[in-house]
């Protein structure tokens, strides 16, 4: 049997579950990228049935993510999941593990174990430095260090730090800083015109950054968990 990644849901409200992926996804972005994804409706027992499993469906290919099927489906709810184009998945024999991928909540739910075994961070040796245009598609990830972009961010890449990100060119692919929680975290930017900036998991559409912002030197940081701008 193929290995899918679970969606565990545990809220029927479709904007909540798309943004806890996109703050999945920003900080891990090759893990999910076009992984499959069984939806598993169990934890929503009876509330399943107000699920707007179609919403669901497009806001999970929204996160550059492919639902399959769908698991542990009330009667109610079959003729939307084929309508849905996913199929009907039934578990498989005990003892056989799942990946899982995240439990979108009202409340915050334990981090899913997506690493088995604690990381001994390293003394900082300085930042990565790139130098030359990051690609659309190129995902670069300063692990455990701040990041230094000399070059232009394209549509589609993603230039990602656990420390601070510095990019001192456009930026118009996504950026996370903080990618491992850091809450003082922060994103300095030459010229935003970014898809996506995040923070410690906090985060901002393109269609939410200001007008009197984009194309402009900015900072991105955290203020009470929610991500901010402001001019340089």
């Amino acid at each position: 049997m193929a290995s899918l990644t679970v969606l565990r849901l545990r809220s029927t409200d479709v904007a909540l579950v798309e943004r806890q992926l996109r703050i999945k996804t920003a900080q891990l972005p090759g893990l999910f990228l076009d992984a499959p994804v069984l939806i598993d409706l169990a934890p929503l027992g009876e509330q399943a049935e107000a699920l707007a499993l179609a919403e669901l469906v497009q806001a999970i290919r929204s996160c550059k993510m492919v639902p399959v099927a769908a698991s542990n489906v009330p009667e109610a709810l079959r003729g939307a999941v084929s309508d849905a184009g996913l199929g009907l998945w039934r578990p498989p024999a005990p003892g056989r593990a799942r990946p899982e991928l995240a439990e979108p909540s009202e409340t915050p739910a334990p981090e899913p174990a997506l690493a088995v075994a604690p990381v001994l961070r390293a003394p900082h040796t300085g930042p990565m430095v790139v130098t030359k245009p990051v690609r659309g598609g190129q995902v670069i990830h300063a692990r455990d260090n701040d990041l230094v972009v000399l070059a232009a961010v394209n549509p589609g890449a993603q230039v990602i730090a656990d420390g601070h990100l510095h990019v001192y060119a456009p930026l118009r692919g996504r950026a996370v800083a903080g990618a491992q929680g850091l809450p003082g975290a922060r994103i300095f930017c030459q010229k935003l015109e970014a898809e996506l900036v995040a923070i410690s998991g906090a985060y901002m559409m393109a269609d939410e950054i200001p007008a009197e912002l984009r194309g402009r030197a900015v900072q991105v940081f955290l203020d009470n968990g929610e991500c901010r701008l402001a001019p340089l």
